[in-house]
């Protein structure tokens, strides 16, 4: 997922856009937006974007401490294929990042027992103990946030990426866009300093 803040011209507000390309996300914020904060992905238009790094990042196989997966010490995927999963859909950046992840081991990818965008439903599932998803690792460093979900000993496919915020060449911030830029970065500077 994608947010990119609009112009101030128009009345003030924060988008939300989902897109697996990287391409038509960047399309994305030309046309309508000052901002993205994202993976970083392959694009063809760099030269006219500015991507400032917040942190990198890792995307893991998550389950509540009472899942006995918890217990385990080392997972291979294949045993998971079969488990209860929530997970976003496959449009989704996590979506498409947990279909490549089992594919890159020759594995059928699960069938997801529930699909949906909200992270909160998915947190809510998580907590019964029974379920499986695929979430970025800064989300579980948050304060105060999910203290009972636990990473699992799983080795992913192409897990590891930098966060960033993209903005484009020769177009002035606005003043929200700045602030939210600030914030980011404050927000974001304990989770560097933890890794």
């Amino acid at each position: 997922m994608t947010g990119h803040v609009t112009d101030m011209a128009k009345p003030t507000r924060l988008t939300h856009k989902r897109h697996r390309d990287g391409s038509q996300m960047f399309k994305t914020v030309r046309a309508l937006g000052e901002l993205v904060i994202t993976r970083i992905v392959e694009f063809a238009d760099r030269d006219n974007m500015v991507v400032e790094k917040l942190f990198d990042d890792d995307i893991v196989t998550v389950a509540a401490m009472q899942n006995p997966w918890t217990r385990r010490r080392r997972i291979e995927l294949a045993e998971l294929v079969n488990e209860p999963w929530t997970l976003p859909s496959h449009d989704t950046g996590i979506g498409a990042f947990a279909i490549d992840a089992f594919r890159a081991r020759g594995l059928k990818p699960p069938r997801a027992t529930v699909i949906t965008y909200s992270m909160h439903m998915r947190n809510e599932l998580l907590a019964t103990g029974r379920f499986l998803t695929i979430l970025s690792s800064y989300t579980l460093m948050l304060p105060g946030r999910h203290p009972s979900l636990k990473a699992l000993p799983i080795e992913l496919h192409n897990a590891r990426g930098t966060m960033a915020i993209i903005t484009l060449k020769n177009r002035t911030l606005s003043p929200l866009a700045e602030l939210f830029i600030k914030t980011a970065r404050a927000v974001v500077k304990p989770l560097t300093m933890a890794r």
